[in-house]
């Protein structure tokens, strides 16, 4: 009998033949223990009696299927390679719109360096706020566009961004290999990256912000190492090399 799809024989191998708690464990499930005959799983299981038994691979938590999950700090690493090809992107995308933040910017310094020398009251920043703010909205959304297309389009494609695939990992969901659905893809990447277009509305931005960082900071202290996006779509990200 081998082990579970995806799962690597040589993190068990180094364990004693003995009963271990069973790798296909489902939640739910009365807890049972496999044989581990020292090279692979047989199909003698028996119900846990006394104290709980141990896992029988050692080493990094793996989905239920015993692939190895990745690390908070290698994902921070893909998600910064992402970052560096994303933004150029986006700049280059909002060529067209920067005139038009320029011009009232210019006029507003303008304004400001003239009253100040003339000792008058200085022009509104909320005015200029409200001029800027449909542009804002602009660039805005398409940059949530391109943002939309690299991630979903790659996950797809991929299971992976680039900068995933130069860290050797790949995005699957937990209990099921694979490549995912258009549903759980969407709903990782509205849940990781949608909030912030709430981050424009008063008294609303740092709420956003504050769950974009507990987001990120979410697999350091979770079992399975899931951020929150992935707990909602149900995701892991796997090491495949």
């Amino acid at each position: 009998m081998r082990t579970p799809a995806g799962a690597s024989v040589s993190a068990v191998t180094q364990i004693g033949p003995g009963w271990y708690a069973d790798p296909w464990q489902q939640a739910g499930q009365q807890p049972v223990v496999r044989w581990w005959d020292g090279g692979q799983w047989t199909g003698h299981v028996q119900p846990v009696t006394g104290a709980p038994v141990p896992a029988a691979h050692a080493g990094p938590p793996t989905t239920p299927d015993g692939v190895e999950l990745a690390g908070w700090g290698r994902r921070v690493a893909a998600y910064l390679v992402d970052v560096v090809i994303l933004v150029p992107v986006m700049v280059v995308a909002s060529i067209p719109f920067w005139g038009d933040l320029a011009g009232p910017i210019r006029d507003f310094w303008d304004e400001t360096s003239r009253a100040l020398d003339a000792g008058t009251e200085p022009p509104s920043s909320w005015d200029l706020q409200r001029e800027l703010a449909s542009t804002m909205i602009v660039i805005g959304l398409i940059s949530c566009a391109i943002n939309f297309a690299y991630h979903v389009g790659f996950l797809m494609w991929k299971q992976a961004t680039p900068g995933k695939l130069v860290l050797g990992m790949r995005v699957r969901r937990r209990d099921v290999p694979g490549p995912m659905p258009l549903g759980t893809v969407v709903l990782r990447w509205l849940t990781q990256f949608g909030p912030s277009l709430l981050s424009g509305i008063t008294y609303v931005g740092w709420l956003v912000s504050t769950y974009s960082f507990l987001d990120g900071l979410w697999p350091l202290w979770d079992a399975r190492r899931q951020a929150l996006h992935d707990k909602a779509a149900r995701t892991n990200v796997v090491v495949t090399r």
